[in-house]
């Protein structure tokens, strides 16, 4: 079965045991299964690539994703002519929060990077390694920052205008640079702290 008919099948049993359990029950509010379905076709992908460069986990990614379809489904925007932005808006909240929930994240993955490196023959294992290291880092500190500044920070990396910027987070287009670069301060700082904690537990 591929990829995709293994999302869409996932996603029906989903969305059919969630109705049946009684926590999301058929309403106007809903968003209908065309639109929904129409939805899935031309965002999902998109969505799980969105999830999995903040989370790197693909499977996860995926796991995500559905969630975030579910609130599509559950509450949709009032307003479907903006839906990218309101995907994307959402998919960085749920990957934020994924994110938070988690313990000792830098630990985890950082083990997580050995045991691959062991595990497959790596041109440079060491580079490797502090790749892995460096992303784990960069995953702890959005983790603790601010929701809105991590957003921020983490859709201009996927390559976002500042103008998409302002129209996903619904914040003035004006304010986009000035709350960025705060944001980037911000963000600065707080990684070299976390680089000093990993230089002095050597």
């Amino acid at each position: 079965m591929k990829r995709r008919d293994k999302m869409t099948t996932t996603w029906r049993r989903t969305i059919a045991a969630t109705a049946a359990g009684g926590h999301a029950k058929t309403s106007d509010t809903c968003l209908s299964e065309d639109l929904l379905q129409d939805s899935l076709d031309q965002y999902w992908a998109r969505v799980c690539r969105t999830l999995f460069s903040l989370v790197g986990d693909w499977d996860e990614a995926e796991d995500l994703a559905l969630e975030v379809f579910l609130r599509l489904h559950r509450h949709p925007p009032k307003e479907l002519d903006h839906l990218a932005a309101w995907l994307y808006r959402v998919a960085t909240n749920v990957g934020l929060n994924a994110l938070r929930s988690r313990k000792r994240r830098l630990e985890y993955e950082t083990a997580a990077g050995r045991w691959s490196l062991q595990q497959q023959d790596a041109v440079d294992p060491v580079s490797e390694l502090e790749r892995r290291q460096d992303q784990a880092r960069v995953r702890a500190v959005l983790a603790k920052m601010r929701p809105r500044q991590a957003q921020l920070l983490f859709l201009r990396y996927l390559g976002l205008s500042y103008a998409e910027l302002a129209r996903v987070l619904e914040i003035a287009s004006g304010s986009v640079g000035t709350m960025l670069a705060r944001a980037e301060r911000v963000f600065e700082r707080r990684y070299r702290a976390v680089e000093d904690e990993d230089a002095s537990s050597k």
